[in-house]
C-alpha cells in the first residue's frame, strides 16, 4: 500500500486545473495544503475521490466489473478473435491470482480509500461554510464506504485503513486482514454518519447531480445489510428510500439507459462523465468494451442464450428488446440499424448488451472508447424495490415483498400473482432481479450471496453439475454459441465453492506485508 499512497495526491485529477499544476511534484507539506487551500479546492479534491468509483481508465475498475459479469450465467467472455487467458480464465474459474485486473481493482479502490482518508483529515481544518464542510465530509464517508464494500464483496476481509499519514511509515507493511464482520462494521459506521448529513436528491442544484445523496447512502447501507442477511435492518433502510418519494420508476423501461438522459427519476447513484468545453464528449467505456467487433467494439461480456431464454420463458419482450441485441435483427430504439452485425464469427454468442449501446444519432465524433454519452447507474430505484422485496420476504413480510415486486413488473406489463408465497415467491423475486438488472453487472454477486437451504445459488448454477453448465453441454442448440468454438462450451464447469466465492488477494500485497496479509483459500 505504501507504493499506492505515493500516487494519491499526485494522481488526483481536479476538474478545471491546468496541466502545469498537475506536473508539479509534491515537495512538502505546503504543497499538500494547496489541495485544501479553500472550499473550492476541497470540493475539487472530493471530486477526485468520485473518479475512483469508475476509475480514470478503462482497465482500472470498470473492466474488472465486466469480467465479473462474464463469470455469471448472464455473459460469455465473448471476444473469440483475441483470446486472453487472463480474462477468460477468470470467467471460466481457472483463475491466475496475479491477474492484472484483479490486482488493479484492489489497488484503485485503496487509492480511493486513501484519498478519502486524506480528505477527512484535511477538510476538517479548512475555513468554509460549515454546512458545506459537513456535506463534503459526508460525501467522503459515503465514498469510503463504497470502496470498502467493493473490496469486501470481492476479496472478503481486507485491511481497514482510516488514516492516511501512517501509510508513509514503515508500519504500513504490518497491516493484516480485518474480518469480514469488521469491514462491514466500518461500512455501516461511515454510511450512518453520511445519512445524518447528506441532502436529499431534490435538495441539490442540477450542477451537483451525481453527488452522494441521503437516498444513495441509505440504499448502499441497505445493500450492505442485505449481503449480511440482516433482513430487518435491510428492509427498514429500503423502506426509508421508498417512503422518501425522491425516486420513481421511469415510465418507459427503455429510458433507463438512454444516452443523454443522466440522473433521471430512477437514478439513485450514478457516475457521470466530464462533458464541457474543455473536455468535450469524455464519457463511458462500456459501449466499446461490450460493443460489437463490427461496430468499433471489443465484444467482451456478451449475453448468453441462457439469459435470453429467461426473458422468453417469462414472456418479457419489453425488457428483452432493451437488454439484448441479436445478430441480424433490428436494434430497438435505433431505426437506422435494421440488421445488426454482432460479428458472430468473432463473438461467442452473436449477441450484444443493448443497455450500453449508443444509438447512431447519439454518437459523438469521433466515436471511440471514452467518448460515449452514457454515464453508469450503480444504484437505481428498481434495484432498491427488488432488494426491498427480498429483504421483506426473508423478514417474514410477504405482502410487502409482493407489492414491491409488482411495481417493477407492472412497468413492463407483466402480471404478478399476488398469492405467491414461500420459496415460490423467493424464486420469483430472484428471477425478477435477473431480468430487470440483466447485464448491469450485479448477477455474480447476487448468485454468490443468495442461498437455498444454506447452499449458495452459484453452486447450483456453476460447477460440473450446475444447471448453466448442463444446459450448455447437453441442451444448447443456439446457432451462434454452438458454432463459434473460440470459447469453450463448458464455462463454469471448474467452479469450486471452496475457492471461487471470492477472488484472490493480489500476491504483491501479500509480499509487501511479508505474509501478514494471508491469501484466500485455494489460490
Amino acid at each position: 500500500m505504501k507504493r499506492i499512497v505515493l500516487l494519491i495526491v499526485l494522481g488526483v485529477v481536479l476538474n478545471g486545473c491546468t496541466d502545469d499544476f498537475l506536473d508539479q511534484p509534491l515537495r512538502g507539506q505546503q504543497e499538500l495544503d494547496d489541495f485544501f487551500a479553500s472550499a473550492e479546492a476541497s470540493e475539487r479534491f472530493v471530486n477526485g475521490i468520485y473518479q475512483k468509483v469508475n476509475g480514470e481508465g478503462w482497465a482500472q475498475i470498470n473492466f474488472f466489473r465486466t469480467i465479473n459479469g462474464m463469470a455469471s450465467d448472464n455473459q460469455w467472455s465473448g471476444n473469440t478473435e483475441q483470446p486472453r487467458a487472463d480474462i477468460t480464465g477468470i470467467a471460466h474459474f481457472n483463475v491466475f491470482p496475479g491477474s492484472a485486473y484483479i490486482n488493479s481493482f484492489w489497488e484503485h479502490n485503496y487509492i480511493g480509500i486513501t484519498r478519502a482518508n486524506l480528505a477527512l483529515d484535511q477538510i476538517s481544518e479548512v475555513e468554509m461554510d460549515e454546512d458545506h464542510k459537513m456535506r463534503l465530509l459526508a460525501e467522503t464517508k459515503f465514498l469510503r464506504a463504497w470502496f470498502y464494500f467493493e473490496l469486501v464483496k470481492n476479496y472478503g476481509g481486507v485491511p481497514i485503513v482510516t488514516t492516511w499519514d501512517e501509510l508513509f511509515e514503515p508500519e504500513v507493511y504490518e497491516y493484516t486482514r480485518n474480518s469480514v464482520e469488521e469491514v462491514y462494521t466500518q461500512i455501516e459506521q461511515d454510511l450512518n454518519d453520511a445519512i445524518a448529513v447528506l441532502p436529499l436528491k431534490s435538495m441539490y442544484a442540477q450542477k451537483d447531480f451525481g453527488r452522494a445523496t441521503r437516498g444513495a447512502a441509505q440504499s448502499l447501507l441497505g445493500k450492505a445489510y442485505l449481503y449480511q442477511e440482516k433482513w430487518m435492518e435491510a428492509e427498514q433502510m429500503f423502506e426509508n428510500v421508498i417512503q422518501s418519494n425522491e425516486y420513481k420508476l421511469e415510465d418507459n423501461f427503455a429510458d433507463v439507459w438512454k444516452p443523454n438522459h443522466r440522473y433521471g427519476v430512477e437514478s439513485i447513484f450514478e457516475v457521470g462523465y466530464i462533458n464541457n468545453e474543455q473536455f468535450p464528449n469524455i464519457g463511458g467505456v462500456y459501449s466499446t468494451t461490450q460493443g460489437s467487433r463490427a461496430d468499433l467494439g471489443w465484444s467482451w461480456g456478451t449475453p448468453t442464450s441462457d439469459l435470453e431464454n429467461a426473458f422468453l420463458s417469462e414472456g418479457d419482450s419489453i425488457r428483452l428488446r432493451s437488454t439484448i441485441i441479436k445478430h441480424g435483427e433490428p436494434v430497438y430504439g435505433d431505426p437506422e440499424v435494421t440488421e445488426f452485425d454482432a460479428a458472430p464469427a468473432r463473438n461467442k454468442s452473436g449477441r450484444i448488451n443493448r443497455k450500453y449501446y449508443v444509438p447512431t444519432v447519439d454518437r459523438p465524433e469521433p466515436y471511440q472508447i471514452g467518448q460515449h454519452p452514457l454515464s453508469h447507474i450503480h444504484i437505481r430505484y428498481a434495484d432498491v424495490l427488488l432488494m426491498h422485496a427480498e429483504a421483506a420476504y426473508f423478514n417474514g413480510n410477504e405482502q410487502e415483498a409482493l407489492e414491491s415486486l409488482a411495481k417493477v413488473r407492472d412497468r413492463v406489463e407483466l402480471e404478478t400473482n399476488m398469492n405467491l408465497s414461500g420459496p415460490t415467491l423467493r424464486d420469483a423475486i430472484w428471477k425478477e432481479r435477473r431480468l430487470e438488472l440483466a447485464l448491469e453487472l450485479h448477477r455474480l454477486y447476487d448468485i454468490r450471496r443468495q442461498k437455498i437451504n444454506g447452499t449458495p445459488r452459484i453452486s447450483l448454477i456453476m460447477g460440473p453439475n450446475g444447471s448453466f453448465v448442463d444446459y450448455n453441454l447437453n441442451e444448447n442448440d443456439d446457432p451462434f454459441e454452438t458454432t463459434n468454438m473460440g470459447e469453450a462450451m463448458n464455462k463454469g464447469e471448474l467452479f469450486d465453492e471452496s475457492i471461487h466465492m471470492l477472488w484472490p488477494i493480489p500476491p504483491e500485497e501479500i509480499q509487501l506485508s511479508q505474509g501478514r496479509i494471508e491469501q484466500n483459500p485455494g489460490y
